[in-house]
């Protein structure tokens, strides 16, 4: 029997350094549910027009946001204020997961192997950073996705200039131990993980450039990982997934170093919905076409 979904809205676009990406997620799942011939509206959102939502009366609501504003609890807590379903994880869980130190801090307080990190200020002294990290590692803002501020540093030079660059970003700045090794990345959807995707970009990590611009970046799925090794890492992902509250949907990306141990990255808990996406591409591989994938993460908006 075919759900009442009611009159849906997707919400796309918002106000982060992920705005462009956004919009063009919004409008892939935004064309895929009128192809589903359902009732469906789209919101680019913005600060000014936010009461538009509650004015427009959805019965649900598909967010597509990243970044700031639509990732990091901002948005699902205005929902929750006003009783509309969405998709993806509550307001609690986003704000946690978007900030890297927070995650970090329950995964390892739950033994989960994650780098090790350092808050930085403009006044950090890098020979105190030196101190900690041996060349390379890793200078990022808290806050962000599509890597973006993600520095992989060699020497002191390149340091300054990532942490520059960063302070430019945000104010909330960490240095984190890097972990050389392979990059992979579990989708989850309703609390099934999707096939493991391995990442191989043409520079040093899987960057904003590898993930949106560049031609050379290969994804493999399957992965290429043993049959014990890829269900490891699916249970993995999963249990950080519970861990954190998430709910609805996600991705879980990791690296598996040298000595075939996992480390976890980072929790996406709205991630990217083009047709060329990496939770999309991981569900092909399970026979999920994209409309099937839109109605499936549409579908936990009723749990």
């Amino acid at each position: 029997m075919k759900r009442d979904y009611g009159k849906i809205m997707v919400l796309m676009g918002g106000w982060s350094n992920e705005r462009e990406i956004s919009l063009i997620s919004g409008e892939s799942v935004f064309n895929s549910l009128v192809a589903s011939k359902l009732d469906v509206i789209k919101l680019d959102l913005n600060k000014d027009n936010i009461g538009k939502i509650k004015g427009l009366n959805p019965d649900r609501i598909f967010i597509v946001l990243h970044g700031k504003g639509g990732e990091d609890g901002e948005i699902q807590l205005h929902l929750e204020n006003l009783g509309i379903p969405y998709t993806g994880s509550g307001s609690e869980s986003s704000k946690v997961c978007m900030n890297k130190k927070t995650t970090k801090k329950i995964l390892l307080e739950n033994n989960i192997r994650t780098p090790s990190y350092i808050k930085i200020s403009k006044s950090t002294n890098i020979k105190d950073i030196e101190n900690s990290f041996h060349y390379p590692f890793v200078v990022k803002p808290t806050s962000e996705g599509s890597s973006i501020g993600v520095y992989v540093v060699e020497d002191r030079m390149s340091c300054k200039v990532a942490i520059n660059e960063n302070m430019k970003i945000s104010n909330d700045v960490i240095v984190e131990e890097y972990i050389a090794g392979k990059e992979y990345t579990v989708g989850i959807v309703n609390n099934n993980a999707l096939p493991v995707i391995k990442l191989i970009p043409p520079g040093k990590f899987y960057d904003f450039e590898a993930k949106y611009n560049s031609k050379e970046t290969q994804y493999i799925c399957p992965s290429g990982l043993d049959q014990n090794t890829e269900e490891e890492i699916k249970k993995l992902s999963l249990n950080c997934f519970s861990l954190l509250n998430c709910r609805g949907w996600g991705r879980v990306d990791l690296i598996i170093d040298e000595q075939n141990k996992p480390w976890i990255i980072e929790l996406n808990t709205v991630p990217g919905m083009t047709e060329h996406s990496l939770v999309p591409m991981a569900a092909n591989h399970r026979n999920i076409n994209f409309n099937e994938l839109v109605l499936k993460i549409l579908d936990t908006t009723f749990e």
